[in-house]
């Protein structure tokens, strides 16, 4: 069932409206190697060194040991076509990230923006994440990762949380088929268990914010809970969050 708002204390919502908005550079982005093909490939090998009895590189294929058995990630380039744009994979090593060292594989491709694979070194699990255009950020103890698309009328958000045994689903947030939610801004980690948006959206033929409504986000003994000013804000705008 989606999740019903709680009231959000009228000093913490004129906080999170003053509060900067946090961008896709921002410290807890998780941010694409920096560099070209060839430049970050001649950089995984010192990125491997210390992981090498877990992380193996032979050719095009990167190889990584979990307790679960062996995960492998091969270069794919497809031949030349003068009728399309062929769109290869690249593969590198990008090291750890987050409190349970999830080992992050950076793929690239010819024609889109980066993305990364996450895998659980325990289960073997992985999570896929795209980095373009999105907001994407660790938590300060490094236990969850958001990633949410700012820009999008539907205010897509996800959360999940980087369990040892693998990646799990903790939050999920879209608006509805009108899309009157968003866009919105990402206002950061308020601590390592709660997290604040905006959401900003537009009357109809019109680009301004109509309004801003501060959303905080937290972790109680049910699973993550938002609280807005007024709780029938979610309802209004067709907005909903399920765990």
């Amino acid at each position: 069932d989606p999740l019903l708002p709680a009231p959000l204390a009228a000093d913490a919502a004129r906080a999170i409206l003053a509060a900067p908005e946090v961008g896709s550079d921002a410290p807890g982005q998780l941010l694409s190697l920096d560099g070209g093909d060839e430049m970050v490939r001649k950089q995984e090998a010192a990125r491997i060194a210390p992981e090498s009895a877990a992380v193996q590189r032979s050719g095009k294929t990167l190889t990584i040991k979990t307790q679960a058995g062996a995960v492998a990630f091969t270069d794919r380039q497809p031949p030349p076509r003068a009728d399309a744009d062929q769109d290869g994979e690249l593969f590198v090593y990008a090291g750890r990230v987050g409190a349970a060292r999830y080992h992050r594989v950076e793929e690239r491709f010819q024609q889109d923006a980066p993305a990364a694979y996450l895998l659980a070194p325990a289960g073997g699990k992985s999570l896929f994440v795209s980095n373009g255009g999105y907001v994407v950020q660790l938590s300060p103890d490094g236990k969850w990762l958001l990633s949410t698309s700012t820009g999008d009328t539907h205010l897509l958000l996800v959360l999940m949380a980087l369990d040892a045994d693998g990646p799990h689903l903790a939050l999920l947030c879209r608006g509805g088929g009108a899309g009157k939610a968003g866009p919105g801004a990402f206002k950061g980690w308020h601590d390592a268990t709660s997290f604040d948006l905006v959401l900003q959206p537009s009357a109809p033929g019109q680009q301004a914010p109509a309004e801003s409504i501060p959303v905080r986000f937290a972790l109680d003994a049910q699973g993550w809970r938002p609280a807005t000013p007024d709780p029938k804000t979610f309802e209004r705008l067709d907005y909903t969050c399920k765990h």
